[in-house]
């Protein structure tokens, strides 16, 4: 069990703060605003209403004990980067930043941000590539670099091993998982056939799943 600490209660941290609280984590919630506060208490471990710009506040708060602190207020920038420097300044371990913009997102990772993210355009950008190729299924993104794909299986691979279509000589994906009809198998082996009409969970770069969907 981690320590979590969310500073922001908008939909997107209030939606965090109650997930992580529910995977049995402790939560700390912090917002200016007493209703979003009053709204979020019985839901994490402690709610508190606080200016986190605030480097003596957060102090008093024992935010220097969390293992993880998640800045939402990514359209407030200069709070955001405020908020982010005290976090910094406390020797928080890791720090995690909703960016507003490209030039928001570069300002954080210069600033020792563990990981950005930018849900609207990361999601937009998900549902563009799930609309422009009618085999992908869903994408989940592991980082910045690496997803997972379920897709369909290709007609031109029907009947084939795994091995004869040079999966990972030619895209650099990996198999995961095969679930036809009939069968479900995991981990298959280069020998293994691939079953018409079947549903593939594919592991590899963003750009080797690009690469792929577009063969």
């Amino acid at each position: 069990m981690k320590q979590f600490a969310v500073v922001g209660l908008g939909r997107f941290g209030v939606s965090l703060a109650k997930e992580l609280y529910a995977l049995g984590h402790d939560v700390f919630a912090i917002d200016l605003n007493e209703e979003r506060i009053q709204h979020i208490a019985p839901h994490v471990t402690s709610a508190v209403q606080a200016d986190a710009c605030d480097l003596a506040a957060l102090k008093a708060l024992g935010i220097s004990n969390v293992d993880i602190l998640f800045v939402t207020l990514a359209r407030d920038i200069s709070a955001s980067l405020l908020i982010t420097l005290n976090a910094v300044e406390l020797g928080i371990p890791e720090i995690y930043a909703k960016a507003y913009s490209d030039a928001h997102a570069k300002i954080l990772r210069k600033l020792g941000v563990t990981k950005v993210y930018m849900p609207e355009i990361e999601t937009g950008q998900r549902i563009a590539r799930e609309l422009s190729h009618a085999d992908l299924l869903e994408l989940i993104e592991l980082d910045p670099e690496n997803e997972i794909a379920e897709m369909r299986s290709p007609m031109q691979w029907e009947n084939k091993t795994i091995d004869q279509l040079g999966v990972r000589r030619k895209y650099g994906v990996t198999i995961l998982l095969m679930r036809s009809a009939e069968h479900l198998i995991v981990s298959p082996t280069p020998q293994q056939i691939i079953y018409p009409n079947s549903k593939l969970l594919v592991l590899g770069k963003k750009k080797q799943i690009q690469k792929l969907q577009e063969q």
